[in-house]
């Protein structure tokens, strides 16, 4: 009976457990046209939604192969942008030192996500992780109009071999059928067990 009863509490934490879906979703940038000093770049997708009944666990940029072109002191920003136009879209900023992002005409509808300096001119893969409150951000933005984008300001000149954003999500466990028809068989079991014991 003791072992009938220890292979029923694993068939229930078993079903209790279910199975959770877990997907990565992938945009591939291009290379922003290596991310030319004299640019701002955005980034938009317009028409995306959190699959139902999933929810955002982490998401990130990655620069691949990136550097600078020489060893001269530079910045590059990273921004989450609350709107963007759909695709990739350039705007001549003249070279100029900070974010274009950070100016008025951004404020209020973008997030600082990341500022690197002194780049290398070797080159490299750079990944920046989002924290929990750059993802609620997302979520809200995405909630809001299912509209987001990330801004991109080089004050130099960084060539790539691409940037890629990833978002990954995962549903809450959800019991499987089969499980719980097991589950159902075992407690049916022990309950004639008891009946022909007593």
């Amino acid at each position: 009976m003791r072992r009938l009863l220890c292979i029923i509490s694993v068939l229930f934490v078993l079903s209790l457990s279910g199975m959770a879906r877990a997907t990565t979703f992938e945009w591939n940038l291009g290379d922003l046209y290596d991310l030319d000093h004299n640019y701002y770049y955005t980034w938009g997708e317009d028409d995306w939604a959190i699959p139902t009944g999933e929810t955002i666990t982490s998401a990130s940029v990655t620069f691949h192969g990136i550097r600078n072109d020489d060893w001269s002191s530079n910045d590059l920003y990273l921004h989450l942008l609350d709107t963007a136009v759909d695709g990739v879209r350039t705007g001549w900023d003249g070279s100029r030192d900070g974010s274009y992002f950070a100016s008025w005409g951004y404020s209020g509808i973008q997030v600082a996500l990341a500022h690197w300096e002194n780049l290398p001119p070797i080159a490299q893969d750079i990944t920046y992780s989002f924290d929990a409150s750059e993802i609620g951000t997302l979520i809200a933005y995405l909630e809001n109009d299912s509209v987001f984008g990330l801004g991109f300001d080089p004050d130099c000149h960084f060539y790539n071999s691409g940037i890629s954003f990833n978002v990954g999500t995962s549903s809450a466990p959800v019991p499987e059928p089969a499980t719980m028809l097991l589950l159902g068989c075992g407690l049916a079991g022990i309950g004639l067990v008891r009946r022909k014991k007593g």
